[in-house]
């Protein structure tokens, strides 16, 4: 996507890191999740209402879809 004269890239599973905070949009709902390990293979994330464990291209799709969210500013961390 081009806007403003800037190159947008589309986040991947590359931006998420054991700490990140993501929000995570399943069927009944949505739920604030930490990224707890990354593997070359695996992201695994765990919530209050939520836990998931994704291959990196599964994710890639969660972000595509807009299933899957960085949070940026969370004022209450999930784990701590």
């Amino acid at each position: 996507m081009v806007l403003h004269g800037f190159t947008y890239l589309p986040t991947t599973s590359e931006a998420l890191f054991p700490g990140t905070t993501v929000r995570y949009y399943y069927r009944t709902g949505d739920s604030l999740a930490t990224v707890v390990e990354r593997t070359e293979r695996f992201v695994t994330f765990i919530g209050d209402d939520c836990d998931g464990k994704f291959t990196h291209d599964q994710i890639d799709r969660l972000f595509e879809g807009g299933r899957l969210e960085i949070v940026l500013d969370d004022e209450r961390p999930v784990l701590e």
